[in-house]
């Protein structure tokens, strides 16, 4: 082979050696430029890829809990009802005042409404069983206070006095004196009380303040 045919032959080689590269290079490039043009149309405009989130610190739970406040207890409360403490059993001497009501009819002023007032001293004898409480009560040395026509208040005049019938709840006590509604206090050595009612067409009404006799 002469020179000048083996210039060619090799000529010719590095040309398409060079050709074979470039077109290499080029297809490479134009891979590369569509996988970039891929991954570009997976996202949305105006968003970037996600990034893992990092996990927070776990937040302090004693903080945001509140501990429960404590509440208070509430004492029970006893009623005077509830108590059976007090005893009535014994003597008990007092004053009492009181009036008595009636229609009346007078020869010379027709028939009118007579209101007589009065007073005297009381004495009560009680004994006491559990809640019960019984006995009597008198009055003595009474006298007319007030009224239209002393001299029928004077014959006419009806006193609070009888037996008694009645239930203490604490400090307090109503039932019945005679025919009367009787109902007041105790202490320990004092007792206030208030009776009213009717006995046939009179009716009356008064009060007894009193102390325990002790002998």
């Amino acid at each position: 082979m002469n020179r000048s045919v083996l210039a060619v032959f090799l000529g010719a080689m590095l040309l398409l050696s060079a050709s074979t590269s470039d077109s290499a290079f080029a297809e490479q490039k134009d891979t590369k430029k569509k996988t970039k043009t891929a991954e570009k149309k997976k996202l949305k405009p105006g968003f970037q890829p996600l990034k893992p989130k990092q996990e927070s610190e776990p937040k302090n739970l004693t903080k945001s809990i509140k501990p429960a406040k404590p509440q208070p207890v509430k004492p029970k409360l006893h009623t005077q009802g509830s108590t059976t403490s007090l005893d009535m059993s014994g003597k008990w001497e007092g004053i009492a005042t009181w009036s008595a009501s009636f229609d009346y009819w007078d020869p010379n002023l027709g028939s009118y409404r007579e209101a007589c007032q009065y007073q005297g001293n009381f004495g009560m004898t009680l004994t006491q069983t559990g809640n019960i409480v019984r006995g009597g009560a008198e009055i003595t040395n009474f006298k007319v206070t007030g009224g239209r026509n002393m001299q029928v208040c004077s014959e006419e005049g009806l006193a609070p006095l009888g037996s008694v019938d009645a239930k203490i709840f604490g400090s307090g006590f109503s039932g019945k004196l005679g025919l009367l509604d009787v109902r007041g206090t105790v202490t320990s050595d004092l007792i206030r009380g208030q009776v009213s009612g009717s006995v046939g067409e009179i009716t009356i009404g008064g009060e007894f303040t009193g102390n325990r006799i002790f002998k």
